[in-house]
């Protein structure tokens, strides 16, 4: 007996899960289809899977018919009558409820009205509208019902602008979640391919994620365009031995690596800045990062420096919006330390803005919200740029020696500074190509 399928039908309910579908086959070869398909006209509404196998292995099946006014309330009636059948994820159901209520809400005219008559509303509420109705048979809230029909929207015009099923983005859903669904749904169409791509093979883990690249793409785009006329260069080398071959700086601006990742911090203080500073003219200035750790200010403060440069301050650069497992037995840091020279003929600070000179500078840490962030510890724009401004004028001359992805090189172009630097680290540099620095 051949049996028609609607797709429509077919695709209502989630697929079998593949130990579900072996245990299936498993029991109907052994005892047989014991439940009868379900037919309208010559058409399954119920039994798919049953009849999938009963044809593959020519095992005989009864039959039952039901009669449906149209497609939309056999689909009502599948939705109802064959969930309960299936243990659906909570991603499924609320698909499943969003469904529902697209369907009896197109059947009463699309005005959301109560789908019964006085005499047949079970709770004899002839006012009460569909996702009222539907909240009650399916025991949630009518917010939940509501939620459901949103979601459902969001998956259904994925679907319509993308090669994958509705039940390919269930899956999606249930790797990131609903939420997600509903955002990349209100993405322009290819932006919307490329979310689903990208969480489908594994390229980002959600739509935050996702977001956070495209947010670096325009970023990486916007500072090339920006930069192109005279590019920051970059050199990928040791920074120490490229700092002996370059001429004269208006301002060291630099973060180099922190006693953390050095491990002889006193050492590496004493190999590398009295040779940095020893580039800077009598009339520039130096600002170098360095972490909060009472090893690492020892080691610099302890640093013999060039006649013609002093240590003016130790600033404090405080972030709010960074902070990592609390420890027990000391405080967490939330701040680090920025080393300020000046030259003996360097000229005042050039700040119009007082809130700008005081020691402590309070800019959060650009961890995604304030600002793209490219690698672990970069450095805010507004303080790179607010140093610059401080201590240099126009066609300045700005050196880098650690300078990662580029962040103070292009902070000094952007400001008609020449930005000059060099990073160890192969990736890092390219990153800072990426963001509009020229290999040096």
């Amino acid at each position: 007996m051949k049996l028609n399928i609607n797709k429509r039908f077919q695709n209502l309910l989630p697929a079998l899960q593949a130990d579900e579908l072996l245990r299936l086959e498993t029991s109907i070869r052994a005892d047989g289809v014991r439940d009868p398909l379900v037919l309208w006209n010559d058409t399954i509404v119920d039994g798919h899977n049953r009849y999938d196998i009963a044809t593959r292995y020519d095992i005989p099946f009864s039959t039952v018919g039901k009669s449906f006014e149209n497609e939309d309330d056999a689909c009502i009636w599948i939705i109802e009558n064959q969930t309960g059948k299936r243990n659906l994820t909570d991603v499924q159901r609320t698909f499943q409820i969003g469904e529902l209520y697209k369907l009896k809400k197109k059947k009463h005219g699309g005005t959301g009205a109560n789908q019964y008559t006085k005499e047949q509303s079970p709770h004899n509420e002839d006012s009460a509208k569909t996702s009222e109705v539907i909240a009650r048979e399916q025991n949630v809230s009518k917010a939940t019902v509501e939620r459901a029909a949103d979601f459902h929207t969001a998956v259904t015009d994925i679907a319509e602008h993308t090669e994958l099923s509705a039940n390919d983005i269930l899956e999606l859903a249930e790797k990131t979640s609903k939420k997600d669904i509903e955002k990349i749904a209100k993405l322009p169409k290819q932006q919307m391919v490329q979310a689903v791509d990208a969480i489908s093979f594994g390229e980002v883990k959600d739509y935050k994620e996702f977001e956070r690249n495209e947010a670096k793409k325009t970023i990486l785009a916007e500072s090339k365009e920006a930069h192109k006329q005279s590019p920051p260069k970059i050199v990928i080398g040791d920074g120490i031995e490229w700092l002996r071959e370059q001429s004269q700086c208006d301002l060291l601006l630099t973060d180099p690596p922190y006693s953390t990742d050095i491990d002889d911090i006193e050492a590496f203080a004493n190999h590398w800045l009295p040779l940095a500073l020893s580039k800077v003219v009598s009339t520039g200035c130096a600002y170098v990062f360095i972490g909060a750790y009472p090893n690492e200010l020892k080691a610099y403060l302890n640093v013999k420096i060039p006649e013609h440069m002093t240590l003016t301050n130790v600033l404090v650069w405080h972030y709010k919006n960074t902070l990592g497992v609390t420890p027990k037995e000391k405080y967490n840091l939330d701040w680090q330390a920025i080393l300020y020279y000046r030259g003996k003929d360097a000229p005042p600070i050039n700040s119009p803005l007082t809130s700008e000179q005081r020691a402590v500078q309070e800019i959060n840490h650009p961890n995604g919200l304030t600002q793209v962030g490219f690698h672990t510890w970069q450095k805010p724009d507004e303080l790179a740029e607010r140093f610059i401004r401080h201590s240099t004028k126009e066609c300045g001359v700005v050196l880098d020696p650690f300078a990662c992805t580029g962040t103070f090189l292009l902070a000094a172009s952007r400001l008609g500074r020449v930005g000059l630097g060099a990073e160890i680290d192969e990736q890092h540099a390219k990153i800072a190509i990426e963001r509009g620095c020229i290999y040096g």
